[in-house]
């Protein structure tokens, strides 16, 4: 567990704000660029965890995130009222996905962010464009209004000094510019410069508007493994399912250089095991839309009952979210 001292808070609009950690230990974080991190609370005798991605990039000496105020948010409102420079905040590792790789490949990546889902890839442009690469980047940021950009100037300043690399389109919604199937092609077929088969998407945003943009991507013949979606904001209804019927099993988890045999309970999610035996295994959501959990099946078969996250490149390669993931054989777990 880390533990985080807020050093600053930066308000960058007016229901939103940047804080800024240092790790109380002296150490740095290690992350990449596009992930988050999960900070834990104790509220009313309960403890309780909620993720936000890092604003911050990798190459910076102290980790950020920005937190957005949401209606009914308890979490993002304590966060922005009652939290203070010199606090101490709990936090999980940095974790998640959502991250770019072979920046020096020669290949179009489209970003498309609405409102705060701008945070995580803010962090990946600050992160690229600081290194040598061939890929180009097509900001795709859809708001209300000028007045509700974040990072606005933070981001016109990165394609001034990468207007080669770096294409900004902002569409808002005061002037009737909206993001819809046609206009997301329409977007996609005038700023692609490579093949089909060489580009990339990346989304953060609300439910609708990343189904809405993986959708017109299908239709259009891309790979379901080249787009990636972040799930900002989170359910927190738990994962139910109309019949379960996983009987006990026995599992083997690698975690923190133990090993750890157990009996998975009827019904029992691999991750609620673990918590039930004391594994202090990292977690978050708990309901399969983030990847904070995640791990590797070595040995065995597992049946997911919610996976928003993992593509099937990821579970090719034997990931998989021990929250919603019940073992249906005996299983051995990596993290």
């Amino acid at each position: 567990m880390l533990q985080l001292k807020v050093e600053a808070i930066k308000w960058e609009l007016p229901d939103a704000a940047t804080l800024v950690f240092s790790e109380v230990s002296g150490k740095k974080v290690n992350y990449k660029a596009g992930q988050f991190i999960t900070l834990v609370f104790d509220h009313h005798a309960e403890e309780i965890r909620r993720s936000y991605s890092l604003s911050s990039s990798p190459d910076e000496d102290k980790l950020s995130i920005t937190v957005k105020r949401i209606t009914n948010g308890e979490i993002s409102r304590y966060l922005l009222t009652k939290i203070k420079p010199g606090d101490i905040i709990n936090a999980v590792e940095p974790a998640g996905r959502f991250t770019i790789e072979n920046l020096e490949a020669e290949k179009d990546i489209f970003l498309f962010a609405a409102g705060s889902g701008i945070i995580p890839i803010f962090s990946q442009l600050k992160y690229a464009l600081a290194r040598p690469g061939y890929c180009k980047f097509i900001l795709i940021y859809s708001n209300q209004n000028e007045s509700s950009i974040l990072f606005k100037d933070e981001l016109n300043e990165l394609a001034e000094k990468s207007p080669a690399r770096l294409k900004i389109i902002h569409l808002l919604s005061s002037q009737a510019n909206r993001l819809n199937n046609l206009v997301v092609e329409q977007l996609v077929r005038q700023h692609l410069k490579s093949t089909l088969i060489n580009a990339e998407i990346y989304t953060c945003g609300p439910y609708e508007y990343m189904r809405m943009i993986r959708l017109t991507m299908l239709y259009m013949g891309f790979d379901p493994g080249q787009i990636r979606k972040e799930n900002f904001v989170l359910d927190t209804v738990p994962v139910s399912a109309a019949i379960l019927n996983y009987p006990p099993r026995r599992i083997q988890i690698h975690f923190n250089k133990e090993t750890y045999d157990l009996v998975c309970g009827e019904n029992q999610s691999i991750l609620q095991a673990a918590l039930q035996n004391s594994i202090p295994l990292p977690y978050s959501c708990r309901v399969g839309d983030c990847s904070t959990c995640s791990a590797i099946c070595k040995n065995g078969r597992v049946e997911m009952v919610k996976n928003n996250v993992l593509t099937d490149a990821d579970l090719a390669k034997g990931w998989i979210l021990t929250c919603t993931a019940h073992p249906l054989t005996e299983v051995e777990i990596e993290f």
